[in-house]
């Protein structure tokens, strides 16, 4: 027969903490500090962030794969990005794309250059980008932003057949 491997607590038997270090450590959550994720702002703070750095940390634009950048930030930086090759100027518009190192643009923030987008965008900043004279020619499924833009909301137009020909009425 093998040998009969001998459980923690029997091993622990007459020890008079049982392994717990000082006899007042297992006095109720208080000797930890609360319980859970109490004091994670406070005195746990640096603690739970490393070690669950992706769950208590500040999560940053870049998640999944998105490099969100908000409308005005974008349209205050556009200059240095031409410099520094990743956005394209042609006369007076500037070329948004993939190249930028962003993938979406959000709505905060005004548009004072003419953009042509290339990457997704918040249907707000599209709104914005085409009142300023700019473009979007990012395929966003169901979404026609010229339409949009100039006030064409979808409305629901009803049909009356009349002798063969088909009226419009609002």
């Amino acid at each position: 027969m093998g040998d009969r491997k001998r459980r923690k607590k029997n091993k622990l038997r007459g020890q008079r903490t049982m392994g717990a270090g000082n006899s007042k450590n297992r006095r109720g959550a208080g000797g930890r500090g609360g319980r859970g994720n109490a004091g994670a702002n406070k005195h746990k703070f640096h603690t739970i962030g490393r070690l669950k750095p992706r769950k208590f940390r500040l999560k940053s634009d870049t998640k999944a794969g998105i490099h969100a950048i908000q409308l005005g930030r974008l349209d205050a930086m556009l200059d240095t990005l031409v410099a520094k090759g990743k956005v394209a100027k042609e006369g007076d518009k500037y070329i948004v794309d993939r190249k930028s190192g962003y993938t979406k643009i959000l709505s905060q923030g005004e548009a004072t250059h003419k953009i042509i987008l290339r990457i997704n965008a918040a249907a707000k900043a599209i709104t914005k980008i085409i009142a300023k004279g700019g473009k979007f020619e990012f395929a966003k499924e169901g979404y026609v932003a010229e339409e949009l833009a100039l006030g064409g909301e979808d409305e629901d137009l009803e049909f009356e057949e009349v002798e063969g020909e088909v009226e419009e009425k609002k």
